[in-house]
């Protein structure tokens, strides 16, 4: 769908103007407010360690009715970093009218961009993000120490990305809201998600940094880390203004 079709579709959706959501992120450790440097955590298998950096794309987002229909929303990509609040103040833009049930997004950049090599704003490779026009995007990145690495300086590197087959590592979240988001000329809904890092390493494929203290290429450690961070987000407030 090319983006004056999409317009189309947006405005002619419920009959009436698209308007605007607000979405503010925080990030957590195991529950604990993340602090750079600054704080040890603890994961399931008994490592300690510190983040130093945390960043990762948002992309397709959508809205489901309370019809059980999915809208998708205005094209639109978001470099997420924990040192950048204005990174976590995300405005959605042209959101049909109407009430709705549930937010889904993609951790991620889509594999049209990946294919398409280098892109500008939030996609420039200056941001640090992009490997190589076959690799394509590092989708998520953690990086930070731990006595239990053996990596030199103890150091730990998680980057995450591969966009081709077999190592596909976009992965597609769908958040339950707790009451119904009602977009409409009344006021600017807001939705408060947190996101856990720890989930990156005591999911459903938990790490040891004694095994594994990182990597910086596509393959199985990457797709199972992020099928872990697939569930690393929940909805913590949401109030219609």
């Amino acid at each position: 769908m090319n983006r004056l079709l999409l317009l189309i579709f947006l405005f002619t959706y419920t009959g009436t103007a698209a308007q605007q959501v607000r979405l503010e992120i925080s990030h957590t450790v195991g529950g604990q407010l993340m602090q750079l440097q600054n704080a040890d955590y603890t994961n399931a298998a008994g490592d300690t360690f510190n983040i130093t950096l945390f960043k990762y794309y948002l992309s397709n987002f959508s809205l489901t009715d309370n019809n059980g229909r999915t809208v998708a929303l205005m094209p639109g990509y978001f470099l997420v970093s924990e040192d950048s609040a204005a990174s976590k103040r995300i405005l959605l833009q042209q959101c049909p009218e109407g009430t709705y049930t549930a937010l889904s997004f993609m951790i991620g950049v889509d594999s049209v961009l990946n294919f398409s090599g280098p892109q500008s704003g939030a996609l420039d490779p200056l941001h640090g993000m992009f490997w190589t026009w076959n690799s394509g995007y590092i989708m998520a990145k953690l990086e930070g120490t731990s006595p239990s690495s053996r990596l030199p300086n103890h150091m730990l590197q998680f980057h995450i990305g591969g966009y081709r087959a077999p190592h596909v590592t976009q992965r597609l979240v769908t958040l339950s809201l707790p009451s119904l988001l009602m977009i409409g000329p009344q006021g600017l809904p807001e939705i408060e998600l947190q996101a856990d890092a720890m989930t990156w390493f005591n999911g459903a494929y938990p790490v040891s940094f004694r095994q594994m203290a990182g990597f910086m290429t596509p393959g199985t450690p990457a797709d199972r880390i992020a099928d872990n961070y697939q569930h690393m987000f929940s909805v913590k407030k949401m109030v219609n203004q």
